[in-house]
């Protein structure tokens, strides 16, 4: 029998909501409440079209006219939160906490259960989802200790087990899915892990954050694919992490925010906006170049977020005290492309002995970081940084105490990335 005092995945996590400033900041007076819906929290926001959904406590609610207008839907189960929302071909999906996945046709107006096969996980934790993903005919569902769960939706049948790699390394606990053209990312688990799994595969893959291993407390809280990379939130860190192929390596950007409690990104085309959450505080960030580079936008004193979605150039955050909404018309990036190439080569021939040489051009002041991987992503030693002033460079390390192999080098420099690749031998 379950418990009856199951919590919902906010304090799953550890977060306890923040008591709310009575004095507006500035950059609180950005953002303005969503009235139709109550000062209570809102757990997710979705949008697709001009539908927009927001998941509270015990109903959603619903915008089928791009924000102008709201509408309550029944609530699900007599009162379950909504932890993730979906819509597809006009019918409204619903990941509870307890009652697993609840469906309506009718904009919410009445609640199915859609839970044939959804089976399984200590003390019925597959009831627990915590996201919802469509890709293809497929629904995926992750879940708050169970994994992750496949349905499919163009043919009668019943949810299946997708895939047994998390149990083994203690990722049953999935907060977010995230797809990117046919690949799907799931983040689970508190040692800075995710995982990733490609059309054919008969298992999940396990991607370490820090290109090392296991990263103990460090937890991918939040993922969204750009496009042309994939940019994972962490929550107890500091910053984001950056692949462009949702694999090793990974590029750790530190927000210089300090320790955060949890972190949830959105996107609008290729740019990027982050809620990063600290004990006190909120912080609002973008970014044009797939989360290398951040600006603050706002400082929100006194609130929690957690979940973002946009819509055009409007910016919904799911917080503590209800649905939040902010333009983001008069926000700025630069454009991609906009900045001169960064150029990268290998500077003496190949293959590489005992010391390896590599020549780069910087358009501009900046801190340039150089990483060695091998072939299995894993960096093989401590990053190379320096401070740079623009113009020509050649670094060269030391190379004597790698074994002989297919090595690459990558610059991260001025929120560019370039690699190139090197044999090593002895």
């Amino acid at each position: 029998m379950k418990p009856s005092n199951r919590k919902f995945s906010v304090l799953r996590h550890g977060l306890l909501a923040l008591a709310l400033c009575a004095a507006a900041s500035p950059a609180a007076a950005q953002w303005s409440p969503v009235d139709a819906i109550p000062a209570a929290p809102v757990l997710t926001v979705r949008t697709s079209g001009d539908t927009i959904v927001a998941g509270a406590l015990t109903r959603a609610y619903v915008s089928t006219d791009a924000g102008a207008h709201w509408q309550p839907t029944a609530k699900v189960g007599g009162g379950v939160p909504i932890q993730s929302v979906l819509v597809r071909n006009g019918t409204l999906y619903a990941g509870t906490n307890g009652l697993g996945v609840q469906t309506s046709s009718d904009l919410g107006v009445t609640w199915h259960a859609f839970n044939d096969g959804l089976v399984g996980g200590f003390l019925d934790s597959q009831l627990d989802v915590s996201d919802l993903e469509i890709l293809g005919d497929n629904l995926y569902a992750g879940t708050f200790g169970a994994g992750v769960y496949v349905r499919n939706l163009a043919v009668a049948g019943t949810w299946h087990h997708f895939g047994e790699e998390f149990e083994p390394n203690q990722a049953s606990n999935i907060r977010d899915l995230a797809v990117g053209g046919t690949r799907l990312l799931a983040d689970g688990g508190g040692n800075g892990s995710v995982f990733f799994r490609d059309p054919g595969d008969g298992e999940w893959t396990i991607s370490w954050l820090d290109n090392v291993g296991l990263h103990p407390g460090t937890e991918a809280f939040s993922t969204v694919w750009t496009g042309t990379g994939w940019v994972v939130a962490t929550g107890v860190g500091r910053g984001v992490f950056a692949s462009a192929q949702g694999h090793e390596p990974w590029t750790f950007v530190n927000l210089g925010l300090g320790l955060l409690n949890s972190g949830t990104v959105a996107t609008r085309g290729h740019q990027l906006f982050g809620a990063f959450n600290r004990n006190t505080d909120a912080v609002i960030e973008q970014s044009g170049d797939d989360g290398l580079t951040w600006d603050v936008l706002d400082v929100l004193p006194g609130v929690l977020v957690f979940k973002m979605a946009s819509r055009g150039t409007d910016l919904y955050a799911g917080r503590a005290d209800g649905l939040w909404v902010r333009s983001t018309a008069t926000v700025s990036v630069p454009e991609r492309g906009a900045h001169a190439a960064l150029r990268f080569a290998l500077a003496g021939p190949q293959p590489v002995g005992s010391i390896a040489r590599v020549h780069f051009e910087l358009a501009g002041a900046a801190a340039a970081k150089i990483e060695v991987f091998d072939v299995t992503g894993r960096r093989v030693d401590e990053p190379l940084r320096q401070s740079l002033a623009a113009g020509a460079h050649d670094i060269s390390w030391n190379a004597g105490g790698l074994t002989p192999g297919v090595y690459e080098a990558r610059l991260t420099a001025g929120g560019q990335q370039e690699a190139v690749r090197l044999v090593h031998v002895r």
